[in-house]
């Protein structure tokens, strides 16, 4: 399976909502960071990932939203992931991004 994202600006929030649909891997990571870099060039604000539909991540995908992280935080805006699978919440948590990232169940 591919990833899929779903993007949309909601205006009240100052926040860039993105649905990660499908798995985030070595296959997908360029397209991932592509968007996301060209989202928060077109506007610097807040990143909500709606993690539902996120069926698996690897190292290399973790590494893209790390490397993203960095990038939002020089603009003094955060990031948040919501509705993390138990799978994928282990992932994060195994690794210490849930000490890092702000994580909404």
């Amino acid at each position: 399976m591919s990833l899929r994202l779903n993007t949309s600006f909601d205006d009240g929030n100052n926040s860039w909502e993105v649905e990660l649909i499908g798995e985030v891997d070595i296959n997908s990571k360029s397209m991932l960071k592509e968007e996301l870099i060209q989202l928060n060039e077109k506007r610097q604000a807040d990143f909500i990932f709606k993690c539902e539909n996120l069926d698996y991540i690897d190292s290399t995908g973790l590494g893209v939203l790390i490397s993203f992280y960095k990038n939002v935080k020089i603009g003094n805006k955060s990031v948040y992931f919501e509705k993390l699978k138990p799978s994928i919440f282990k992932i994060f948590s195994l690794t210490g991004l849930d000490k890092i990232f702000s994580i909404r169940q």
